[in-house]
């Protein structure tokens, strides 16, 4: 009797779970639940410089449990960049769906027709020179945060200014480290090494001659 009971409860309970996801494969072996996932996971934020302008690069991804669940109008998309008590927002191009990639300019960089790099955070170019300015950049150059937000989706990148090098406009007298008025290390370093080198290969040249010369005379 109590067997009869035990498969009827078995088969109740099988009953009752037939529209749940099966917990168990054709072979027999367990197959977890995946749970639901949504947001701005897979999504990329990089900064780089393109013909010496510094820019940021973006690739948004949006992952949803269906379809359905994406906005039915297309959501706007920005980069919010913070640091030194301040804030700006980077207006991102999207498709329908809040998905898309492309490369803008970094707050405060200008460029001409040509593509040459009129403006920098924090400078202006004039002629052949940079002059300082107060922009409403100028602080990105130091240390930000930045996140990236799709409609009512949001997820902390992380985000630096692209710097000074070869591959980046810099104004003159700037240091590959941002410090107005200094030079990077490159440079400058072996003459006074060899300088000093020399000097005390010379003095120890006279030593020995002088050691020598009082061999000789006792």
């Amino acid at each position: 009797m109590w067997g009869n009971l035990w498969r009827a409860a078995i088969v109740g309970a099988v009953i009752v779970g037939a529209g749940s996801a099966p917990a168990f494969a054709a072979d027999g072996s367990y197959v977890p639940n995946t749970p639901d996932e949504s947001g701005l996971n897979g999504s990329v934020v990089q900064s780089l410089c393109v013909h010496q302008a510094p820019a940021i690069d973006y690739s948004i991804v949006r992952v949803d449990a269906s379809a359905a669940a994406r906005t039915a109008s297309a959501p706007s998309a920005e980069l919010v960049i913070s640091g030194d008590g301040r804030q700006l927002s980077v207006p991102l191009t999207v498709d329908d769906a809040g998905e898309g990639h492309g490369t803008v300019l970094w707050p405060g960089v200008e460029v001409d027709g040509d593509g040459t790099v009129e403006a920098l955070p924090g400078w202006v170019r004039s002629g052949d020179q940079w002059t300082p300015r107060d922009d409403a950049a100028a602080w990105t150059t130091g240390a930000v945060t930045a996140q990236l937000r799709v409609g009512d989706e949001s997820i902390a990148v992380p985000l630096a200014y692209p710097g000074y090098s070869d591959t980046c406009a810099t104004p003159t007298g700037v240091a590959s480290n941002g410090t107005p008025g200094t030079l990077a290390f490159t440079g400058g370093q072996w003459p006074i090494a060899a300088a000093v080198g020399g000097a005390a290969a010379v003095a120890g040249g006279l030593l020995l001659i002088a050691r020598r010369r009082r061999r000789v005379e006792s």
